[in-house]
């Protein structure tokens, strides 16, 4: 029998993280499977990447990149002009925060790849869907049975909806944790992962749901300053931390829409008057 820990979808939030440590140091796991999205949207990157370095040193890890750590690498220069803005100022903290070590860390991971397990049948993991690293199951119809379909493997575990999800099809089984940093439960206030179990005739999973100190998290985002930089996605999120409610999807679909219907060529470019309607519009 083999034991992994998987989580995904931490997004900065190192106080889930703090508390998911704790858990796994009670109850002992043969290892971590992490499937990405660990920064860019909470105070403090730098403590999320040492926990995850730390994570990394202690444990057998498979560990991925996500969309996230995407978006990062690929701006390294900030050649995107990301700024203090609703936008993407939360975005252009992290990039300020970060290491050139950080990211050579996050780098080092690919965005899905094959895990092999003495004992157990072989995995595929992704952040999204294989071949889409923002591929979502859970917004997205007949993704989920296209996958299944197609995949060569008998499991496969993704993230990026925050959803904690587990379906069967075609002989083929997909779980999703949820979010560790960002759980969307109707709830709120906890922290989601799961717990793999594999034996020669496959894999089970136990979906988790842990408490940790949201009102210290909450706390940090004045603290650290990124609220001055982040403004109403940042409400967005902190309101979502304690709802469970994903206030911050409803904001980037909001304003899509907005800058669609006023012919503005990306939300980047909307002003910040717009951002602060949907503040009003969504009791930020």
């Amino acid at each position: 029998m083999a034991k992994y820990a998987l989580i995904s979808d931490i997004h900065g939030n190192y106080k889930a993280l703090e508390a998911f440590l704790a858990y796994i140091r009670e109850n002992p796991v043969d290892g971590v499977i992490a499937l990405g999205d660990y920064v860019t949207d909470g105070p403090y990157p730098e403590r999320t990447v040492k926990y995850l370095r730390e994570i990394s040193e202690k444990y057998t890890c498979y560990i991925i990149r996500g969309n996230r750590e995407d978006y990062l690498l690929n701006n390294t220069d900030n050649r995107e002009g990301w700024k203090p803005s609703s936008a993407n100022g939360t975005l252009y903290y992290t990039l300020r925060r970060l290491t050139q070590e950080d990211m050579a860390f996050l780098a080092s991971f690919p965005t899905e790849r094959e895990v092999a397990i003495e004992g157990c049948p072989s995995l595929y993991i992704c952040h999204g869907v294989p071949g889409k690293v923002r591929g979502n199951v859970h917004e997205e119809p007949g993704l989920m049975e296209k996958v299944l379909k197609e995949l060569a493997y008998g499991c496969l575990l993704g993230g990026h909806s925050h959803h904690q999800e587990k379906a069967v099809l075609y002989g083929k089984t997909y779980i999703n944790p949820g979010s560790l940093g960002f759980a969307v439960d109707n709830v709120g206030r906890r922290a989601q992962f799961a717990i793999l179990t594999g034996s020669r005739n496959g894999w089970e999973a136990e979906f988790k749901s842990i408490s940790y100190d949201v009102e210290g998290y909450l706390g940090a985002f004045a603290e650290s300053g990124v609220d001055e930089l982040g403004m109403t996605l940042n409400k967005a999120v902190k309101k979502s931390l304690v709802t469970g409610v994903n206030y911050f999807f409803k904001c980037i679909v909001a304003m899509d829409e907005e800058a669609k219907r006023t012919e503005v060529r990306s939300i980047a470019e909307m002003p910040e008057e717009a951002w602060n309607r949907l503040e009003e519009r969504f009791g930020l």
